[in-house]
């Protein structure tokens, strides 16, 4: 290579080397730091999340969108964020928010199980732009979205985890259309569809499971029909209820007017309506113990209870 040759491969080079200097010190001024880009990163961008690939709305409602009642209703979050994050000791209301996604299981709202999964992990596996971008959007109810200060947690945010996931084996393989067939058949002694409701299905006594499969486990789903009052979705606990005569009732709560309570109650496999005038109840307290009978896996042969768990996997 001649001089000249030498001259103009070093004058390029220093070309390329100032942008690429200009480039990254730009993006020092935008305040997302370390050259990094916020990219997709935008609260609309996480709204579309929520609703889709984060299945957040599989648990929480905003207000009048949607209707899942497992999790919290998100409305107003920025601000209850702030008064929580004072309550914890905590810089600001988006450490509360980092915190919450991040470690779901660390701060409980009261009143709700640990249930929500850690969206970075299987089957959810969210990437760390999409979690952002989800925060993002959780930072407009009842505030104002600031990019930059949340591109500062990045780090603190995990990366979809990579792991690869030893699927789950059950003793015995049934397809999911014919555990579908046993969720919805009446003439079993127990039919899963009286009291939950899968795509517009069912009746909704307890919790609706649609979408369940995108943000439970195999594992998940066995404990929950075997020890159904491990945990027990918010909004579906079971009230006691004794009237003057000395009747006991225990069910949920359909509805609660001042002049009378609502109660679904479980009997022989059916539900039943009660309507009790609040002038006759003499005591009515919440019970830890679910109205989702705790012999199902009693009621299913092995065949049936393995082909329910497998539909409920397929839910996504």
């Amino acid at each position: 290579m001649n001089k000249s040759m030498l001259k103009i491969t070093a004058f390029g080079i220093a070309v390329i080397g100032f942008y690429i200097y200009i480039t990254i010190y730009v993006a020092g001024l935008s305040g997302t730091g370390e050259g990094e880009t916020a990219g997709g990163v935008s609260p609309e961008a996480g709204e579309k999340i929520f609703w889709g690939d984060g299945q957040c709305g599989t648990c929480h409602k905003i207000g009048t969108s949607g209707s899942a009642t497992r999790g919290p209703d998100q409305d107003g979050l920025a601000g209850r964020a702030e008064e929580r994050a004072k309550e914890l000791g905590m810089p600001s209301g988006l450490d509360y928010l980092v915190e919450s996604i991040v470690e779901p299981e660390k701060y409980i709202v009261k009143g709700y199980d640990k249930i929500m999964p850690k969206v970075y992990d299987p089957p959810i596996m969210l990437s760390r732009e999409k979690i952002l971008a989800v925060l993002a959007y959780l930072q407009t109810l009842g505030g104002e979205p600031d990019i930059n200060a949340l591109m500062k947690y990045k780090d603190k945010i995990p990366e979809a985890s990579k792991k690869k996931v030893k699927p789950w084996v059950p003793p015995i393989v049934v397809d999911a259309k014919e555990g579908e067939k046993v969720f919805f058949d009446e003439t079993r002694p127990v039919t899963c569809g009286k009291c939950h409701v899968v795509n517009g299905k069912g009746q909704k006594v307890g919790p609706e499971l649609t979408g369940i499969g995108a943000i439970q486990t195999p594992e998940y789903f066995v404990e929950s029909i075997l020890k159904p009052s491990a945990k027990i979705v918010k909004g579906y606990e079971t009230m006691y209820v004794i009237t003057s005569d000395g009747i006991p009732y225990n069910g949920l709560i359909k509805s609660e007017t001042e002049e009378e309570l609502v109660l679904l109650k479980e009997e022989s496999g059916e539900i039943e309506e009660v309507v009790i005038p609040k002038s006759d109840i003499a005591e009515m307290k919440k019970q830890e113990v679910s109205i989702m009978p705790g012999n199902i896996g009693e009621l299913l042969s092995v065949r049936d209870f393995y082909g329910i768990v497998s539909f409920l996997q397929s839910l996504k």
